[in-house]
This record gives C-alpha cells, structure tokens and sequence, in this order.
C-alpha cells in the first residue's frame, strides 16, 4: 500500500484550518447547486408507478426500514419488471377491511345503501416492499424513472484504494464489520442495530470510497443518535466529502447534491456546520494515526 504524500502548501496548513476550508466550500457549493428538470420528472414519474399511500402507513414503513423509500407489494413489483430480493423481509403496513352495509328498516325517509355498498370495519396487516429490496427480473426488464437520478462517482484512484483500506482497518478497530454485496438501489447502508457497514459491490472505486467514508460516519456519530433524518444525513455526506478532499479525493459532483438534496432549507449546513467540522476533523485524525500504524506494520512484514 502507497500512500500519497500531500504537497508542502497542505504541509504548511493546520488541520483545522484545512477542515474549515474544505466545510466552507461544500456550503458554497451546496448553496449554488441547482436541480436539472429531468430529476423532477423522473420523481414524478416514479411517483405516478407507485401506489398512493397514507402518511401513517409511509411513517410504518420507515420505522422498520430508515431508508424506505417508494413501497408496493409484491405483485406491483412483478408488473413492474422487478422482483423481491431473496430472503428479504417484508414491511407490514395497515390496509382496510371492508364489510357491506345492511339496509336500516328501522328508519324512515332514510336512503337504503345501493347493492354492494360497503364500509370501513378495521384494518388489517399486508406485506410490501422497498424499492431497494428488489431487483430487475432481466437485463431488459425493471429499470426505474429514479434510476435516471442517482449521481454517480467514476473512475479507480490510488487516493480510494488507500482510503479504503484505511476506513475499513478502522472500522474493525471498531467491531464493525464491512461487506460489500448486494444494497438493493441504495449504494450502502449502516445498520446500527447489528454495527454493520454494507457497501455495493457495482460502485467504481472512488464511489465505493465515498460511500464507506460516508457509513463510516453514521457508524461513528449516530448509532445510539435520535436526531432527524436530515442531520444525520447531512453531517455523514458533509463529513465524506471533507475527508475525502482531505485525502485529495474530489467528491463534490456526488456530495453537493446529496446534501442538497436532504437539506430541508438553505441553512442546513449552517446548522450542521460545526458538527461536520469536529466530527470530520476526529475521523481525520484517525486516519493519520491509521496510515502510520498500517505503514509501520508494512515495513515489519518486508
């Protein structure tokens, strides 16, 4: 493993004032961020796909799976060219139960419910399922409007292939683990309640760096963490992209849409700002510490 040595000018600078720096200019470039057309298309589009659910019913879903985003059940996904991942677990939500209302001859100048007229009398449990727990049938089957939105970091780089090395030394340091397979639509995902990092096998190098960076935070930060879906959000993309750049790796063309994307107003990063700033700067150091001791054990094993 070769490391890159920084330049003198990133030499000279404080790591402090390196993380300012780096924080500063996501927010500049969150903040001049703009969305193409096609991606509201696309969300519309997908949105027409999918069944009208109620909010409770969106709300139940999420508590069992953080990131759910678009649900159907099994059979709308078959129509849909996709089918469920084997072995994943369905998502229960509340669906009506229905009975036919019997006519009232009790009561007068009263208008008699038409044949087959019906009324709500409970509800009950039905499995669906999240996008990201299906896949494409075949080649030529299921692809998605919102296959058209997801950003994506080309390329192999030597700069990712030692930032993986090192995040992933540090996260078994950490008692969690770190597979890469199958994440469904997602590129990854953290799982706080088994400490487990799941990166997609099919990201390039430099995304599948930014990616385990990025649940590497979450890993760090909001395991045991309550706080909205926005910060944590927000903090772990800010963080990726900060390390990331700290280790000369540019993620800005998939970092800035992300947290533009889960930023619910424009001063999100002003409210998060300093929270990516220690956290980022931990990881960081972290990092440092790691490449001496992974550099160290190379000399002893030559």
């Amino acid at each position: 493993m070769t490391y890159k040595k920084r330049t003198k000018k990133a030499n000279q600078e404080t790591q402090m004032e390196r993380v300012k720096e780096l924080t500063n200019m996501l927010e500049e470039g969150v903040r001049n961020f703009s969305y193409n057309p096609d991606h509201f298309k696309a969300l519309l589009k997908m949105k027409a796909l999918m069944p009208s659910y109620s909010f409770r019913n969106i709300l139940l879903a999420m508590g069992q799976m953080e990131h759910a985003s678009f649900i159907a059940p099994f059979k709308k996904w078959n129509e849909l060219g996709r089918k469920v991942i084997k072995g994943e677990k369905a998502l229960r939500i509340l669906a009506p139960r229905f009975k036919k209302v019997e006519p009232d001859c009790s009561q007068e100048d009263v208008v008699e419910p038409s044949d087959g007229e019906v009324e709500v009398c409970g509800f009950i449990a039905v499995p669906v399922f999240d996008v990201s727990q299906t896949e494409p049938i075949s080649d030529d089957q299921g692809a998605l409007p919102i296959d058209e939105l997801k950003p994506v970091l080309k390329g192999e780089s030597e700069q990712a292939a030692d930032i993986v090395n090192i995040a992933e030394w540090i996260a078994k340091n950490d008692q969690c683990p770190v597979t890469y397979g199958n994440a469904g639509t997602a590129n990854g995902f953290y799982q706080p309640s088994l400490h487990r990092i799941v990166v997609s096998d099919r990201l390039s190098g430099n995304h599948r760096a930014k990616t385990l960076v990025h649940e590497l935070v979450h890993s760090k930060v909001h395991r045991y963490s309550t706080v909205s879906k926005e910060e944590r959000e927000v903090v772990a993309e800010g963080c990726a992209f900060v390390i990331c750049s700290y280790f000369d790796l540019d993620t800005s063309d998939y970092s800035f849409r992300y947290v533009k994307s889960w930023s619910k107003s424009d001063d999100a990063l002003l409210t998060y700002g300093s929270q990516i700033c220690d956290v980022a700067k931990t990881i960081i150091q972290e990092f440092e510490e790691a490449k001496v001791t992974l550099s160290s054990a190379e000399l002893v094993s030559a």
